[in-house]
């Protein structure tokens, strides 16, 4: 399997450390994204290539803020987690394998200390770098989220273009509220333009 550039290497991870944070990207890139496996996307993408795609956004338009890669490198480390994956708290997703939003983040927040634990001093940097995106209080996490929001957005756009059964509408209607910063609104509006 071939492993993309953004998402190899986290941290400055050595020995150990980086096989166990390999492993963890490695799962990443199977685990397929569920709101697309739910719709029946033929070959969808996974998370791995998701995180991908939001480190080709933040590195397009936003090169400047120090630490937002590290941060969106690391956001879904905990759906490599086998107690918790990609799972979905939309309105959208079928109700028999919906969570909820409080469920998901301790779900999460367990897999990640789990995680960190075995990555020593990294661990303890990873952990709070998660902590950051979660809170969502900081410029560099809030961007990451909307950066995270936008690339469902455009992704759905994208399968719907070209013939999958997602309806894009369903995911701006979810997450287009969330798109506050000006590059990133102006980036969402030519998207739907071309819908």
């Amino acid at each position: 399997m071939k492993y993309k550039n953004y998402s190899q290497s986290p941290l400055s991870l050595k020995g150990v450390n980086r096989e166990y944070a390999l492993n963890i990207i490695k799962t990443l890139y199977k685990i397929k994204r569920t709101g697309w496996v739910d719709r029946g996307v033929k070959n969808p993408e996974t998370v791995g290539e998701h995180t991908d795609q939001l480190i080709i956004l933040a590195n397009q338009y936003f090169p400047e803020i120090s630490g937002l890669n590290k941060m969106l490198k690391i956001h879904d480390w905990p759906e490599a987690d086998k107690n918790v994956g990609d799972r979905r708290t939309d309105v959208f997703c079928p109700k028999n394998h919906r969570i909820t939003k409080k469920r998901k983040k301790i779900l999460e927040l367990e897999a990640m200390k789990d995680i960190c634990i075995n990555l020593g001093y990294s661990g303890k940097v990873i952990i709070n770098l998660w902590l950051e995106y979660e809170k969502a209080e900081t410029k560099r996490a809030k961007i990451a989220y909307q950066i995270d929001k936008l690339q469902a957005i455009l992704k759905a756009i994208d399968y719907q273009r070209n013939g999958q059964p997602v309806v894009a509408q369903e995911f701006i209607d979810c997450n287009g509220d969330t798109i506050q910063d000006p590059i990133l609104k102006n980036v969402l509006k030519k998207a739907i333009a071309y819908m």
